[in-house]
């Protein structure tokens, strides 16, 4: 049973009787009321204080703009005309739609001169002779109200009008965009709170003797729409920390994407309330109702399509940079030398091999040393152990630029050994098996190789792990078969997941670093259908002898190394799949039959607004990554949502492409529009670095073990997108000062 209480807005709020109640609504107004007063203090105010004798303050005005110069904002429509000549100015026309009218004195409006006389803002009375005005119908929004007015021939005195110059137009250009923005981040906001309610709800609603978050289905949904707030957070904060050459065409793209994210996300919050999530007098109901009046408050989905299909298809956020340079990769003299001369390595010593490579089964060692001569594979090695001291930002421009010019298996044999095997080296290795394989490792003199999967099972290794270690007085004993291991048929030496303690779990496996030129180490190479330019294979230990000194890291603490580097390696793969769908999106469109259908360039431009906001998602992350160190559970959560949500959507994108370009998707490799290498790896995507089941599992775990932590206080906290360490560190530095 639900107790109403009074809520901050006067709304009635419910409070729940037990734990099998709905949760209470968030603290704050409505989301119609929030809408109104973006709208009055920045649209509004903008414009009015362009005429010569603006309104006071404390007025109540409203504003209707045209479609022209508002790209449907609020979808409010405007027809009015000036006619007449100064002294002696009267507005003609009606205005549909407009928030805020009912309760307004005067309105704002857009009006035309004939014959050819430009755009004139007009501040008009909503009382008096010549006005009709009433009330629209019932908004799904809550708290807002919507009006139509219709002028006839009513006066303008002079200091209420003023022309729309060249300078003015980018005005209200900005002032409109910045207010789409403003109304998106209130409805990522509203999309926060509501998945954050569904949160606590699934974690204190009992079924069948334990909770509904138990289900793995609810786990995953709730993944999926925790996702998606992210995405949106992250795309809004890309576009308003950074001066975009053209605010109204990123506002544009941010406001198409949050009307496609944030409504589903809600929708899923929804559903997962069950049946309080149909019932008025709870808040995720309204919420979800709220919800689904985005599309038209941000636009209206006709007018969002046909902006965002004019916007070009462009590179991605390295490319541009550094596509021009010759510069070297080594010595790094900033990091944006790095990632220009990165672009001159991939092209000038990868992609010219790549056909060779897709062709003969496999990238060569050579690969290895010229990667290893630029310094490359240290990139995140201090320079005092003979890397380059940059972060993961930098790891991630070089995934790009291969990603870019080559396929995805030449970025597959790269990364696993500067996110994988490097890192474990750095952080566990001692000294000794610092100087005998990490050092060779990052000149390229080595390959190395990270044997984890197995014949049994591959992302559940704590139940999976079947090869075992058994010390001996002269060291260890290792039997076993591993498979799917990536540069396994061309290493010098593996990275090996054993058991040492049956009965201990996840605290009885061990990593130990084992030769391939051992006789007891068996390697056999697996074709596969994907990824052709990285070596797989399959291993066997039988009776493999090591000494003491072959254990890396701790004994019993492998899964726990393993934790620490997966999110590096995922956010890396991430990097990669990514830039694949934006380079198939790029062949596509520039095929004659896609250049010719309207429909087909729409899709690709919608593809490209989703690829951007998961692009600037990514690029938080490995923010956050670079700036605590990739140690904390929010870091682990990034990667996981990211690892997820990058292999759907570039599975969807290089797929949809083909089905856009048709036969030319199957062209030979070398033709312009040739999707073949993209469609052959973009399969290995949905298990690649662990399934994106487990994956989902392990970040189901992660947000709600955070809803336990954080009970009590800001529900948002989770899920917006958490503030680095190093932009906290600034912050406090000015704080300072």
């Amino acid at each position: 049973m639900l107790t109403p209480t009074a809520a901050s807005d006067g709304t009635p709020a419910e409070r729940p009787h037990s734990s099998g109640s709905a949760r209470p609504q968030p603290a704050g107004r409505g989301l119609g009321a929030q809408v109104a007063e973006a709208v009055a203090e920045g649209l509004t105010a903008v414009l009015t204080g362009l005429l010569p004798d603006p309104p006071p303050k404390a007025a109540r005005t409203c504003t209707a703009l045209q479609h022209a110069s508002s790209d449907g904002l609020l979808g409010t429509r405007c027809d009015i005309s000036l006619r007449g000549q100064p002294g002696g100015w009267t507005a003609t026309g009606r205005a549909e739609h407009v928030l805020g009218l009912p309760g307004a004195d005067r309105i704002l409006c857009e009006a035309v001169r004939p014959g050819g006389g430009g755009t004139v803002l007009v501040l008009l009375p909503l009382r008096g002779p010549g006005v009709a005005r009433g009330e629209g119908k019932p908004s799904p929004l809550t708290g807002a109200r919507w009006g139509c007015v219709r002028l006839d021939s009513v006066p303008v005195p002079d200091a209420h009008t003023v022309q729309v110059r060249p300078g003015h137009e980018q005005l209200l250009h900005d002032a409109v965009a910045g207010t789409r923005l403003r109304l998106a981040r209130l409805v990522t906001e509203l999309a926060a709170d509501a998945v954050a309610a569904a949160i606590g709800y699934v974690v204190e609603r009992p079924l069948a003797g334990g909770r509904v978050a138990d289900r793995q289905a609810v786990r995953h949904a709730l993944v999926e729409a925790t996702a998606q707030v992210r995405m949106c957070d992250a795309h809004l904060n890309r576009v308003e920390s950074r001066a975009a050459p053209s605010l109204r065409d990123a506002a544009l793209r941010v406001a198409a994407h949050v009307a496609f994210a944030a409504p589903r996300a809600v929708e899923t919050a929804c559903q997962l309330h069950g049946g309080y999530g149909f019932l008025e007098e709870q808040w995720i109901a309204r919420a979800y109702r709220d919800s689904v009046y985005t599309c038209a408050l941000l636009g209206g989905q006709d007018q969002l399509d046909r902006a965002t299909g004019l916007l070009p298809i462009t590179a991605g956020p390295e490319a541009a940079a550094v596509r021009r340079t010759t510069a070297p990769v080594r010595p790094p003299d900033s990091a944006s030398a790095f990632r220009a001369g990165v672009r001159a390595l991939v092209r000038q010593d990868i992609a010219p091999h790549v056909p060779d490579w897709e062709a003969n089964g496999g990238v060569t060692r050579q690969l290895f040393a010229a990667v290893g001569r630029a310094g490359v594979f240290g990139v995140r090695v201090p320079a005092r152990e003979g890397g380059l001291g940059l972060g993961l930002a930098d790891g991630v421009a070089f995934i790009r630029a291969v990603g870019r010019d080559a396929v995805g298996g030449v970025s597959t044999s790269l990364s696993v050994q500067t996110h994988v095997a490097v890192p474990l080296l750095q952080e566990h290795g001692t000294q000794e098996q610092k100087r005998r394989w990490l050092h060779p490792l990052l000149k390229g003199d080595l390959v190395a190789a990270v044997a984890i999967t197995e014949p049994g099972g591959g992302s559940d290794l704590v139940n999976a792990t079947a090869t075992r270690a058994v010390a001996t007085d002269e060291g260890w004993l290792l039997d076993g078969e591993k498979t799917f291991v990536t540069n396994a048929p061309i290493a010098d030496f593996l990275i090996v997941l054993a058991r040492t303690e049956p009965r201990a779990g996840a605290l009885g496996m061990t990593f130990f670093l084992v030769p391939t030129d051992l006789p007891e180490v068996r390697v056999r190479r697996l074709e596969t259908v994907g990824l052709r330019s990285s070596h797989t294979g399959r291993i066997r230990f039988t009776g493999c002898r090591l000494p003491a000194e072959a254990v890396l890291g701790r004994t019993g603490l492998a899964m726990a190394h393993l934790a620490r580097v997966l999110p590096e390696e995922r956010l890396a793969i991430s990097a990669g799949m990514l830039e694949c769908a934006r380079r198939s999106v790029e062949r596509t469109a520039v095929l004659p039959t896609v250049r010719s259908s309207a429909a087909a360039r729409g899709e690709l431009s919608g593809w490209t607004v989703r690829l951007e906001a998961a692009e600037a998602f990514l690029d938080a992350a490995v923010e956050r990554f670079d700036g605590d160190g990739g140690g904390g559970g929010g870091v682990r959560l990034d990667a996981d949502l990211a690892k997820t949500v990058s292999a759907r959507l570039t599975q969807l994108i290089v797929n949809g492409c083909a089905r856009l370009a048709g036969p030319d998707a199957f062209a030979d490799e070398s033709e312009p529009g040739s999707l073949l290498p993209a469609l052959r790896d973009v399969r290995v995507l949905s298990v690649f670095g662990g399934s994106c089941e487990t994956v989902r599992d392990t970040a189901a775990a992660e947000i709600l073990r955070g809803a336990v932590v954080r009970r009590g206080r800001d529900p948002r906290h989770h899920l917006l997108a958490p503030r680095t360490s190093t932009a906290l560190r600034r912050d406090d530095a000015q704080s300072r000062r």
